[in-house]
C-alpha cells in the first residue's frame, strides 16, 4: 500500500509540473476541447440534472460548461464542502448570477454558505453522476454497464450492484 501511495504522489507531482509548465492559451484550447466532447455526449445531451466542479486555476476550466447547462435550462448542481469535514453536497445552481454572489472559498473557489440551507441537493432529489478517481481498463468496463450503483469499500476496491426498475 505504501508503493501505491508513493506512486500517486509522484504522479501528481508530475502532472503538476506539466500543468504548470503550460501557457494560459493552451490551457484554455484545452479546456475548450473538452467542453466540446462533453456537449456532444449522448449522456451529457439527454440530461436534465449536471454537476459541475468549479475549477481552480491549474485544472480545466468548467466556467463554459456551468454557462451552457445554466442556458440549456438543465438544473445544475456545483459542490459545497462542510468546513471542518471530508463531506460534499451537490447544490443547485440558479443562475450566473447566483454563483457570483457565493462567498470565495480559501481554494479560491465560489460555493454556497454552511449556512445555506435552501438550495436543492442533486442525490436527495434523483439521479446525479460525480467523477471518480482514475481507474484501471477493466474498472471502466464495469463502470460502462448500466443501470448500476458502484461502490467502493474502505480498502477502495470497487463493486457493481445491478440496480433493476420496478
Amino acid at each position: 500500500m505504501a508503493t501505491l501511495r508513493a506512486a500517486k504522489q509522484a504522479l501528481r507531482k508530475e502532472v503538476k509540473k506539466r500543468l504548470a509548465s503550460l501557457s494560459e492559451e493552451e490551457k484554455l484550447r484545452q479546456s475548450q476541447i473538452v467542453s466540446q466532447k462533453l456537449f456532444q455526449h449522448p449522456r451529457y445531451k439527454s440530461s436534465r440534472r449536471v454537476a459541475v466542479f468549479l475549477s481552480m486555476a491549474d485544472e480545466v476550466c468548467t466556467d463554459a460548461v456551468v454557462r451552457a447547462v445554466l442556458g440549456s435550462g438543465k438544473a445544475c448542481f456545483i459542490p459545497r464542502y462542510l468546513a471542518g469535514g471530508n463531506h460534499m453536497d451537490m447544490l443547485r445552481l440558479k443562475s450566473l448570477e447566483d454563483l457570483a454572489s457565493l462567498p470565495i472559498t480559501s481554494w479560491n473557489i465560489r460555493q454556497p454558505a454552511d449556512s445555506d440551507t435552501e438550495r436543492e441537493e442533486a442525490l436527495s432529489t434523483g439521479l446525479c453522476s460525480k467523477p471518480t478517481a482514475p481507474v484501471s481498463r477493466a474498472q471502466q468496463q464495469t463502470l460502462r454497464r448500466s443501470p448500476m450503483e458502484v461502490k467502493k469499500d474502505d480498502n477502495g476496491a470497487m463493486s457493481r450492484n445491478a440496480t433493476h426498475p420496478r
